[in-house]
């Protein structure tokens, strides 16, 4: 891609790009809102499915010992900064924008050595889990010290953030944002003798909480008996999930469709009626940190959603306007929302529009991303300048 004279270079840190429930890293890359993004990673894990250029992998030269030396780096905790310097100044970045807080964390050897103002977005699991271990709160106390800025998804992550150490003055919220001109609309009505689909999209990982979504299922589905629930996705606990269903004895009414391609993911959010996501705090301390970008994509579509109030899903789903919020945990407030919602169908149809013009005036991926790029070049003006670290050209003075 031509860079434009009036454009400047963002480079995004992610590894491995790009995972497969990466979808919202992927919508930031190709809506640049006047900037020009490149991506800088360390493994290339299905780029196909999320196509964009340019991507460098910084790997690619390694030879057998490189990579043992690159492995043991990564595993002290710090990346290289060889292996990123020329790419960032043949490509003529003004600032490094790391997704997920443990590529901030390793990247901070290349935002000394390349003198870049250094921006980390935190999603979740990053904040959560990883700062229950010593040696990481350690990292994120350096990370928050040195990094420049800190982008949440709402005022919840801000929070744990602040929890954590990092200043308030270093923290931006920035909604996660959808391209909502291509997500289809479509009002909810009540179908012939009570049919209605309820859709569960998520990984099976604990804080996503299906298991809780089918034992909430199975205890309305006696009075709803045209009522089914489908659930994409798969993962850890899939073996949880089977035996809820089983427990239930609601095998011809649970369908399980294992992961999808995002596409099919949306396409499954056009056919149903409802959206539940029981999201949780999960044992581990993993959680949502912000909302999952599945509830933004339902809300787009029309669809009425049952949720938690947990993280930063508050600050999306507007409770009792747009879906219907219960305490994570709760598995008789979930259920009695989910009767509620089955068994007042004339009342989808405005829910839904109530939910797309929150996602249309709040989560709409130009808007946010013209916000990013605001974001970006108030920091690259305010680090322009900087000397690169001289101690630091060489990458492990603090491995």
């Amino acid at each position: 891609m031509e860079k434009r004279a009036t454009e400047i270079t963002i480079a995004h840190l992610v590894t491995p790009y790009l995972f497969r429930t990466g979808s919202w890293i992927h919508a930031q890359l190709i809506h640049p809102c006047g900037v020009r993004s490149i991506v800088l990673t360390q493994r290339l894990e299905d780029p196909a499915a999320f196509p964009f250029a340019p991507i460098f992998l910084t790997t690619a030269s390694l030879g057998r010992l490189g990579r043992i030396r690159n492995r043991l780096l990564h595993l002290a905790g710090s990346y290289e900064p060889k292996l990123y310097l020329p790419i960032l100044r043949r490509e003529g970045a003004a600032l490094l924008h790391a997704h997920l807080g443990w590529e901030g964390a390793l990247a901070l050897a290349v935002a000394r050595a390349s003198g870049l103002p250094l921006i980390t977005s935190f999603y979740g699991r990053d904040a959560g889990l990883l700062p229950r271990y010593p040696w990481w709160r350690a990292r994120f106390r350096r990370l928050f010290a040195e990094g420049d800025l800190f982008l949440v998804e709402g005022p919840a992550l801000a929070g744990r953030l602040r929890d954590l150490g990092c200043p308030r003055e270093k923290i931006r919220v920035l909604h996660l944002g959808i391209d909502v001109a291509q997500i289809p609309f479509r009002e909810r009505h009540p179908a012939p003798g009570g049919a209605a689909e309820i859709l569960v999209s998520a990984s099976f990982r604990p804080k996503k909480g299906v298991p809780a979504a089918v034992r909430a299922f199975a205890e309305v589905a006696p009075a709803f008996p045209a009522a089914r629930l489908r659930i994409l996705g798969d993962g850890p606990e899939r073996p949880a999930v089977l035996a809820a269903v089983r427990r239930a004895h609601l095998g011809d009414r649970v369908l399980l469709e294992g992961y999808v391609s995002h596409a099919r993911h949306l396409e499954a959010m056009q056919q149903a009626d409802l959206f539940l996501a029981p999201s949780r705090t999960a044992p581990d301390g993993d959680s949502e940190g912000g909302a999952p970008v599945a509830l933004i994509e339902a809300q787009a579509t029309g669809l009425p959603v049952i949720a938690t109030r947990h993280a930063d899903i508050p600050e999306v789903v507007a409770a009792g306007a747009s879906g219907l919020l219960s305490p994570e945990f709760d598995d008789g407030a979930l259920a009695r929302n989910l009767e509620w919602m089955l068994a007042n169908p004339e009342r989808w149809a405005e829910m839904g529009r109530r939910g797309r013009e929150r996602i249309e005036a709040e989560f709409d991926i130009r808007r946010r991303a013209c916000e990013a790029a605001r974001i970006y070049l108030e920091t690259a003006r305010a680090g322009s300048g900087r000397a690169p670290r001289a101690s630091a050209l060489v990458g492990h003075e603090d491995v």
